[in-house]
């Protein structure tokens, strides 16, 4: 049995705002993750911080952004491979370039996650990778796959596969 995807209505007007944010950087056709990080954090009109934290402290969670007033924080599980760390990343810097509203929860958070972003007070947005996989995670993942070419240098696809991630 064939799998097939298709594109609906909705998913196409997700991609064209992912491509919106993505083109609105106007990044250089290879960029370095500190040249993306520059760009994404002047978009953001604040610093972004990427922290290492123990997979311990956030289980199941592969990037986590707290947003605070003076500038936005993405923890990353440290012992993750610096490729899926990367992916991890672009994806919180698509939550971070689409405005997506957090998750909440920042009451009930676990109180290690705040020892490495200082405290509690201040943090305006929290988005953990959900679960879920909704609109909102088909969107910043988009916006990753489309940040991801711009680090590797190569803006489109030959390759019908991956064609259906742009």
């Amino acid at each position: 049995m064939a799998l097939r995807f298709t594109k609906s209505a909705g998913s196409e007007r997700e991609r064209a705002a992912s491509r919106a944010v993505v083109e609105a950087l106007n990044l250089a056709e290879h960029v370095s993750f500190e040249d993306l990080l520059a760009a994404v954090s002047t978009a953001h009109g604040k610093p972004i911080e990427l922290h290492d934290i123990d997979h311990g402290i956030i289980p199941a969670v592969t990037g986590l952004w707290i947003e605070k007033e003076k500038k936005s924080i993405i923890l990353l599980p440290a012992g993750d491979n610096r490729l899926h760390r990367t992916h991890a990343a672009c994806h919180e810097f698509g939550h971070v370039l689409l405005q997506h509203q957090g998750c909440g929860g920042v009451e009930t958070a676990t109180p290690s996650v705040f020892a490495h972003v200082g405290s509690r007070r201040g943090i305006k947005t929290m988005l953990a990778r959900s679960l879920d996989w909704n609109e909102t995670e088909r969107a910043a993942e988009h916006v990753a796959y489309l940040l991801s070419l711009s680090l590797l240098g190569d803006r489109g696809s030959s390759s019908d596969f991956e064609r259906t991630f742009i």
